[in-house]
């Protein structure tokens, strides 16, 4: 984001972490009830082209937005998360895409809140990790999730069929929120995405590692130790074990890529021989 949207983004992201901050002895129950209402409002807006533009319209006054947002929504969605978006349209965005994307995100990081408060943080970024790796490895699953000519619903159950009594509860709310609000081909960075802000939320940074064969926990525990060195913050490892590597591993943090695999040094050295 840029410019405007990323001064409105920073300001919409403290005031859900005050809103979060409050919730009580329900803290949990609360931040889901938050996160559904801040999906239903950006599922909203991306079904209503009309409703985003002038939910973002300079020539509307800030007040003008957002008592468009009350008439919108009424009390059919949770209080807090309301005030959450009236706050969000008195700010300028620079696109209305650019509010519906963030109003979705913030409704991924309360329901990472409340992983977080009923203690299965942990769990619920292990399984998205995992179910983006069963898609990115499966053409004909991917298809089938992102097929818009198939109704939500059937889409909502095979989502279900994957993930009831396998994963948390906030794992299957997640991912069903991503698959269907995808109209485009982006799902498996949205799921990175979650990854991403699971790992913020504890001060830390994500590294794929992709290795020839299963780490053991004392060579697990070490890389995690050097890779945080290097981060200068903790790491989160997810391990992906990819046997044609051959040996050697593979360490992705963010844009930054370390490749020390055997594949990769034989395909090095297969180009400096072609060279010569």
């Amino acid at each position: 984001m840029q410019g405007a949207s990323r001064a409105a983004y920073a300001a919409f992201d403290e005031r859900l972490d005050a809103a979060l901050a409050s919730t009580g002895a329900d803290a949990g129950q609360r931040a889901a009830a938050i996160g559904d209402s801040l999906f239903a409002f950006a599922d909203m807006l991306r079904a209503q082209p009309a409703v985003r533009r002038a939910l973002t319209d300079t020539g509307r006054s800030p007040d003008d937005r957002a008592a468009f947002v009350r008439r919108l929504v009424g009390d059919r969605v949770d209080p807090a998360a309301t005030e959450l978006v009236e706050a969000a349209v008195r700010d300028r965005w620079r696109s209305p895409g650019e509010l519906t994307s963030a109003t979705e995100e913030f409704g991924v990081a309360a329901h990472l809140a409340a992983a977080h408060e009923r203690g299965r943080l942990d769990a619920v970024q292990d399984e998205v990790f995992r179910f983006g790796q069963i898609v990115q490895g499966d053409p004909d699953l991917r298809t089938a999730l992102l097929d818009q000519a198939a109704p939500a619903r059937s889409r909502r159950e095979l989502v279900r069929r994957l993930l009831e009594d396998k994963a948390s509860p906030e794992t299957l709310r997640l991912v069903e929120q991503v698959v269907l609000g995808r109209r485009d081909r982006k799902l498996e960075e949205a799921l990175e995405r979650i990854g991403e802000l699971a790992a913020e939320r504890r001060h830390r940074r994500v590294a794929v590692v992709r290795v020839a064969a299963p780490l053991s926990s004392e060579h697990r525990e070490r890389l995690e130790r050097a890779l945080s060195a290097q981060a200068g913050r903790a790491v989160q490892l997810n391990v992906v074990v990819e046997p044609g590597l051959v040996g050697g591993l593979k360490v992705e943090i963010g844009d930054d890529v370390v490749d020390g695999t055997v594949r990769s040094r034989l395909a090095d050295l297969q180009r400096r021989l072609a060279e010569n």
